[in-house]
Order: structure tokens, then C-alpha cells, then sequence
């Protein structure tokens, strides 16, 4: 298995630093989100929930195996679909080492949001913000729409996260102009 999610999704740009991006205006703070994309979501929306679709070994780049500090090319994808009051709004793949999987419990966090275990308590380290734009096959006619996706690393105590977010177009980003 790739360290990608499952759905069709075609890269339009690499992984860029938000500098180098031209962002739309309504999506911009989602995308430079510093806090947790988890409170901000409950923030905004009166149904929140988790979808977890599940932890599965995956094949890392060289430099997903760097940015997790997986001393071997295999590394596990935690997948999930954040919903909220419109439905799936935001698709989340997240990367770690195999050691990590037990080491900051991982394998036990389920339906529970990453964000709340990750951004509860101890000041959360994160770096390395990355966005890029992806197009994706949507259903039998084929139409292909444009998506925002970020990654940055987080880490949970000693272990690195790479956290991958796409912003699906159910996300109703005017709610802040409520």
C-alpha cells in the first residue's frame, strides 16, 4: 500500500511552503490553521464526528521515512473522514513509524480525533507546513474537481506525525461570516 489515501486523487502541484502558494481568500485560515483542525471544526459546525476507516501498513518516500524517523521504508497511514453539519468535510491521512504506533498509542485512539490527543495538555510542536492542490474523480461521470490539501508534522510527546488534510468541498468556510 502507497502513503496516499485510497480515493483518486491526481496532484495538480508538489507539496509548496504557504509562501509560495497563491490561496483562496475564503480558505486561507483553514489552511493556516496553527491550532487543532479538530476544535476548529467543533468551533464551526454543531455536529462533529469521526469516521475512522482505519490503520494499515504503507510504504514511505525517503522523505516520509525522514519526517516520521522510521529507521525502515514501512510505516502506518491512520485514515479517517472528519464530518460536520454538511456531511464529510475533511478527508485526514496521518504517517508515523511503526514504533509509534504503540509508543504514543495510536493503535488504541479508533474514533476519537487525533486532534484531541495530540493538542490536549503539553504544548504541540508542529512544523513543516506544506499545501498543494489536488484534482479528484468524483463519482461514474468522471466530473474532476479541484481540492486544497495541507501536511505538517505534529508531534505526540517524542513521536513525529506527518498530517495530511484535503478540504472536501462539503466545507462550508463562510460560517466564520456568521
Amino acid at each position: 500500500m502507497k502513503s496516499e489515501p485510497t480515493a483518486p486523487l491526481i496532484p495538480i502541484s508538489e507539496w509548496l511552503s504557504p509562501e509560495c502558494c497563491e490561496l483562496p481568500t475564503s480558505l486561507r485560515p483553514w489552511l493556516l490553521e496553527r491550532g487543532s483542525m479538530t476544535q476548529r471544526l467543533r468551533r464551526y459546525n454543531r455536529h462533529f464526528s469521526v469516521e475512522w476507516l482505519g490503520n494499515a501498513p504503507v510504504q514511505l518516500s525517503p522523505d516520509e521515512q525522514r519526517w516520521v524517523a522510521s529507521p525502515e521504508p514501512t510505516g502506518y497511514c491512520r485514515t479517517v473522514t472528519l464530518h460536520g453539519d454538511a456531511g464529510p468535510v475533511v478527508l485526514g491521512w496521518t504517517l508515523f513509524s511503526h514504533a509509534a504506533l504503540h509508543g504514543c498509542g495510536l493503535a488504541e485512539l479508533g474514533h476519537q480525533p487525533l486532534g484531541e490527543r495530540v493538542f490536549d495538555g503539553e504544548p504541540v510542536r508542529r512544523d513543516q507546513l506544506q499545501l498543494a492542490r489536488f484534482a479528484l474523480a468524483t463519482g461514474a461521470s468522471g466530473e474532476v474537481i479541484q481540492l486544497w490539501g495541507r501536511r505538517s508534522r505534529l508531534f505526540l510527546g517524542q513521536w513525529p506525525l506527518l498530517v495530511h488534510e484535503l478540504f472536501l468541498p462539503s466545507l462550508i468556510i463562510n460560517k466564520e461570516l456568521e
